[in-house]
């Protein structure tokens, strides 16, 4: 019982809960993570070599994208070989995670630095390369560390200096802070005067480059997030860490949704909630950042959001996609919309909470239907190998349809979509139908479709992404993305 109600005490995203005694600072996902995976010796075995040149950012690459599209790189993945799994051309920035700002305001640089290779793969591909600062991992304390930043105005000038001066160094586009672990009165005013003169000092001192802020996905308190939004060139969402690890019962890191006893989750932090506001004035200056990680815990029983029994650890992408599969499958949870599957180890229950493809293209929408200026990822490399994300973003976010695809899907519907079942195919104008087919996220044809039929049975299919490709008289093509969901 002790240990439950610890668990209920701490539990949430970069906030915290007050309690008789003190404000307990609670860890954020990118702080936790780094303490989980960061081994520093093993990252520091992979430097570059710093005599090779860097080269600048090359604008004529104009990118395909429509909107943002932010990587995290952080250090330990980057040691782990993720620039061989980058696709650089469905990047718009890239976030080096990370740099250490100290009590003295002097910042470190990350694990292997200088990282010549990814920079310059980025800068090739048009890619903005900016440095993520962040207040964590020191000895002085997070929150003492921000607070001598913000008020400290000698130290704050140094900061700025430091900045300017690594990305006059390595030659980079701009900075993003990620200050974690703030106590509530620190998150206020004074934080948002702080990031607008950091944007002032680097817009002057260096014309084009950008800055940004992390900010929650919940407003625990102290956060002025008009004002916060207002003082940089865009805030990243961190939707993620809505069920941490330290917490009392299984759930979703990132729901979309929600059920009547949850209060928070994705729909409500943009649309109603935390950005409400922002969402509705400047749209264009929010990035929703999305997991590419789980939470793994034992559980008492097999039940959605079971009592933990303790917290096995984070999860990646490239592991739970496969692993689900020799447990059963994902189970979709339909209040949150978001995956999960579970097994029994002969001793205990184990859940994991993870997204998967179906649920990060349900909240790449969200960000579309709000007009959002892009989404994030946590974290490059999450995914390993696999394609399917990288084909999601293309599809998502790559360039426009083509003129083709858009005279056929202004005569065909395709619907309803996701679908269970069946696939219905309305030809309202009654086009000439020469072919239709249906292949998966690699490109792999699934079947071929007799084009009179109006509806395909897909109930046999596995849960996941889909393309039918319908071409009509004349060689003129059009491409519906269908949702499988069990």
């Amino acid at each position: 019982m002790k240990k439950k109600l610890l668990q209920l005490c701490v539990i949430g995203f970069l906030g915290i809960q007050v309690t008789t005694a003190q404000e307990l600072i609670v860890k954020g996902a990118h702080q936790s993570q780094k303490e989980e995976f960061g081994d520093v010796k093993i990252a520091l075995k992979t430097s570059d070599n710093k005599s090779e040149s860097i080269i600048s950012l090359q604008e004529n690459q104009a990118t395909t994208l429509n909107k943002k599209v932010l990587g995290f790189l952080p250090y330990w993945e980057r040691s782990a070989g993720a620039h061989n799994n980058i696709r650089y051309d469905l990047l718009t920035h890239l976030a080096c995670f990370d740099f250490l700002v100290q009590l003295d305001a002097s910042v470190s640089t990350p694990a292997g630095w200088p990282w010549t290779t990814e920079i310059n793969a980025a800068h090739a591909q048009g890619v903005k390369v900016v440095m993520t600062v962040v207040n964590f991992g020191g000895s002085d304390g997070a929150d003492a560390v921000a607070w001598e930043m913000i008020t400290n105005t000698a130290k704050q000038a140094t900061f700025f200096a430091n900045i300017k001066n690594i990305i006059q160094t390595y030659s980079l586009d701009g900075v993003n802070i990620d200050f974690e672990g703030m106590a509530t009165a620190h998150r206020g005013a004074e934080f948002n005067t702080f990031m607008a003169n950091l944007t002032n000092y680097i817009h002057t001192e260096l014309p084009g480059k950008e800055v940004s802020v992390d900010g929650p996905a919940v407003n625990w308190g102290g956060w002025i997030m008009d004002d916060l939004v207002d003082s940089v060139d865009y805030l990243v969402i961190m939707a993620y860490d809505y069920t941490s690890g330290s917490g009392a019962n299984s759930g979703p890191v990132a729901p979309l949704t929600h059920h009547t006893s949850w209060k928070r989750f994705i729909k409500r932090t943009v649309e109603t909630g935390t950005y409400a506001a922002p969402t509705a004035s400047n749209p264009e200056k929010l990035v929703l950042a999305v997991p590419y990680y789980g939470q793994q815990w034992k559980t008492d029983t097999n039940a959605s959001e079971s009592t933990t029994i303790s917290h096995v650890g984070s999860t990646r992408y490239k592991n739970t996609v496969t692993e689900a599969d020799t447990h059963g499958g994902f189970i979709w949870n339909a209040n949150f919309e978001y995956p999960w599957y579970t097994w029994n180890d002969g001793v205990n229950w184990n859940q994991v909470w993870t997204d998967n493809e179906i649920s990060l293209s349900k909240k790449y929408d969200l960000a579309i239907e709000n007009n959002l200026g892009g989404i994030g990822i946590w974290a490059l490399n999450y995914d390993g190998t696999r394609p399917e994300l990288w084909e999601l973003i293309n599809t998502k976010f790559g360039e426009t349809a083509s003129l083709d695809d858009a005279y056929v899907k202004e005569n065909i519907q395709v619907y309803p979509n996701p679908t269970s079942t069946v696939i219905n195919i309305s030809n309202t104008n009654n086009l000439t139908l020469n072919n239709m087919e249906l292949v998966d996220v690699l490109g792999k044809s699934i079947m071929t479709v007799n084009s009179k039929l109006e509806s395909i049975d897909v109930q046999h299919l596995s849960e996941g992404i889909y393309f039918l490709k319908i071409e009509i008289n004349g060689g003129k093509q059009g491409v519906f993305k269908i949702l499988k969901s069990n």
